[in-house]
């Protein structure tokens, strides 16, 4: 089974088409990368792939999950953390948190456990405190 498998992928927006009928395949153990010039239509694939937008035509599998169909199993297997829009910078790490969950639909229960859960394997990570109240302004990006 394909682990990223995109039929015919096509997203316009009025007059302009940002991706137009890509199809392709990732297997399983594959490193894929999309490449292209600003405007190329990257982006636009990325948030077709994580159920962020919904395409004009066409459908993607991941896992064999449809993200069209069954958009919330979809989600389930993946994540993304774009660079430069990861966090909303005017929010603290706690919110932060709570408002990625609210896009992936945890329940308030849910929510609080997968929470705590971050706090505690990765509270240490952030230099202010108190975690996770704070606003944070600083997080790293590799660099």
């Amino acid at each position: 089974m394909d682990a990223i498998k995109i039929e015919g992928f096509t997203k316009k927006y009025k007059d302009v088409v940002a991706v137009d009928n890509l199809s392709l395949a990732v297997h399983k153990g594959e490193l894929f990368s999309l490449l292209g010039v600003n405007g190329a239509g990257k982006t636009t694939t990325v948030k077709m792939l994580s159920c962020l937008i919904q395409p004009t035509s066409g459908d993607a599998f991941l896992n064999g999950k449809s993200i069209c169909k069954d958009a919330a199993a979809a989600k389930s297997l993946i994540g993304v953390s774009p660079q430069e829009t990861a966090v909303a910078p005017g929010l603290s790490a706690y919110e932060n948190l709570a408002l990625m969950c609210g896009v992936h639909g945890f329940s308030k229960e849910k929510q609080n456990t997968k929470i705590a859960e971050l706090t505690e394997l990765y509270g240490g990570c952030w230099d202010t405190a108190p975690f996770p109240s704070q606003q944070q302004f600083c997080y790293s990006c590799g660099k």
